[in-house]
């Protein structure tokens, strides 16, 4: 199985990304989430992957979280989802809304994710209830707000950046309490990041 590459960002295609890593170029399918961080930075991508066989080979996916890894790893266990519509949920909505919108009951949002209907948010909010790791409330034990800002961060370390760094730019650039989309986050730390040097 491969854990996760480490490499050079070579292509970015409309689903998926080509890392070359020693020479070699890996595609890799990756959620919109993914794609929106990753082309703003050229340089070497850090990806947390699975490595799912199918009929005609080995398929990876990719994801700039550990959290985002075992979200889609938790989603391709509900009936009638496969890897294509695990990347479309999380392409939509991130793992921390996700896990909400499960232990609430709110259909509603998931019914808002492109090719799922009603009995398709009802099998993941049944399957899902009790596998799902709660999401801790506004403040985990890394110090940033759940949601936009805890993808943002993984996203600047997946890019190489260090922890602190990577937290007091994000801060720096979070005026709304970390209700941005992490692309946004990610993007507005990228630039702030720039200025420093």
């Amino acid at each position: 199985m491969i854990a996760f590459l480490h490499g050079v960002l070579a292509a970015v295609r409309d689903d998926a990304v080509i890392i070359n890593v020693n020479g070699v170029g890996y595609l890799v399918y990756v959620p919109a989430s993914t794609l929106q961080v990753l082309p703003a930075h050229k340089g070497e991508v850090h990806l947390h992957t699975h490595l799912l066989w199918r009929e005609d080979g080995p398929h990876l996916f990719g994801f700039v979280s550990t959290v985002e890894l075992e979200t889609f790893r938790y989603l391709l266990n509900v009936a009638g989802i496969g890897p294509k519509g695990a990347l479309t949920v999380l392409s939509a909505i991130t793992p921390a809304a996700l896990a909400r919108a499960v232990a609430e009951g709110d259909i509603n949002v998931l019914t808002r994710v492109p090719g799922v209907g009603k009995k398709t948010a009802q099998r993941i909010i049944l399957e899902l209830k009790d596998k799902l790791p709660r999401q801790p409330g506004n403040v985990p034990d890394g110090g940033l707000p759940a949601g936009g800002e805890d993808d943002a961060l993984a996203a600047l370390l997946a890019l190489g950046y260090g922890e602190t760094e990577a937290r007091r730019a994000i801060h720096r650039v979070s005026p709304d309490g970390g209700t941005s989309p992490p692309g946004e986050l990610v993007r507005a730390a990228l630039q702030w990041l720039g200025r420093q040097k």
